[in-house]
């Protein structure tokens, strides 16, 4: 919001101030207080006339920021909108437009991540990087360098440099998140697990002090938390895989992995395995109505109606929406129970995970 400047109506309105709330409350103070000079009463009558201009002027700027943050909304809403209809050149106008609005501060994050996203399904990763760039510098400066946000930042700029080719600055990006990730937030969190998959994409081979492969420890990772059938462990767990959109994603193409995956999402495993690439690159809000379209295909108890959930929790902790995300995991865990029954490892994962982030065992 700009600073208030003095100007001659803000003078009559003082006056008006003055007029409207000096000369009752200087009637009535004279009335009720017997002994005290004109002077004294004009002070109180000013004093409170000045009290109450504040207050107005308070509530006027206070609704002038609604209205502001409020037309922020509705041009982030059109961005999402026109992007789903392929709208992309409008996507892109309405996001720049909410960014440089007053009141864009209140979805700057939200407002840089979509529109690098509309930029990288234009085709033009060089203007995703730069978005992304500008994003982690913002965050550096205003939370530091080991805020969660900060961390979310690093990671959609790695994945930004690896599509635009740039595999050595990415690899590098991505090492040196996953070790303040790890430190800061463990090893379980899903930027950690972004980190991990992004160091293991771009590395060439393990390097020797490491007993495994970052292919190994991210499949092991993914196994632990989603448990041995779920769409994401098996991808992890084929380090050459068969499939090629697999392989264009564990080989680091997030671009041509998304465009085959695009190709087959009419089915809910189609639908998990573009949402995951849409992840791996920080387009969350299309990743969630992926996983979305994935569950709305799937009978309740199949297993890639639960992985579409499972999906819809990451994408929920990655915006930070972690009230929602438990919600949503402690549905999982039932329907795993009822599925796959109380001692199986997919209930035991899911489990593992609610108790996490309920803030239990880690």
């Amino acid at each position: 919001m700009g600073e208030n400047r003095w100007s001659p109506r803000s003078g009559v309105e003082v006056g008006l101030a003055v007029l409207i709330f000096g000369c009752p409350l200087g009637c009535i103070v004279a009335g009720l207080v017997e002994g005290l000079g004109p002077g004294v009463l004009i002070v109180v009558a000013v004093l409170a006339a000045g009290v109450g201009w504040l207050k107005w002027r308070e509530v006027r700027a206070g609704r002038a920021e609604r209205r502001a943050v409020d037309a922020v909304y509705e041009l982030y809403t059109d961005a999402l909108d026109r992007a789903e209809r392929g709208d992309l050149t409008g996507a892109v106008e309405r996001f720049e437009e909410a960014l440089a609005a007053p009141g864009g501060d209140d979805y700057t994050t939200e407002l840089m991540q979509g529109l690098a996203a509309a930029h990288l399904a234009q085709g033009a990763p060089g203007r995703a990087v730069a978005v992304w760039r500008r994003a982690y510098q913002l965050h550096r400066d205003e939370q530091g360098d080991d805020a969660v946000s900060t961390l979310a930042a690093a990671n959609g700029l790695a994945a930004a440099l690896l599509i635009h080719g740039e595999r050595a600055a990415a690899g590098e990006r991505y090492r040196d998140t996953l070790d303040r990730c790890r430190r800061l937030l463990g090893d379980a969190h899903p930027e950690t697990v972004a980190a991990l998959n992004g160091a293991a994409r771009t590395a060439s081979q393990p390097e020797p002090p490491q007993p495994q492969s970052p292919h190994e420890q991210a499949a092991e990772l993914y196994e632990r938390l989603f448990g041995p059938s779920h769409p994401d462990t098996r991808i992890a767990r084929q380090a050459a895989p068969q499939d090629p959109a697999t392989a264009r994603l564990a080989a680091g193409d997030l671009a041509g992995a998304r465009t085959l995956c695009e190709q087959a999402a009419g089915t809910p495993a189609g639908c998990n395995d573009l949402a995951m690439v849409l992840r791996e690159q920080r387009d969350l809000t299309a990743a969630y109505r992926a996983y979305e379209r994935a569950a709305e295909l799937s009978d309740p108890l199949d297993p890639e109606h639960l992985a579409a959930r499972n999906g819809i929790v990451r994408v929920m902790l990655l915006q930070g929406d972690e009230t929602n995300a438990a919600t949503e995991l402690t549905a999982v865990v039932e329907a795993c129970v009822a599925r796959f029954g109380e001692q199986h490892p997919e209930t035991a994962a899911a489990r593992r995970n609610l108790d996490r982030l309920s803030g239990g065992s880690s």
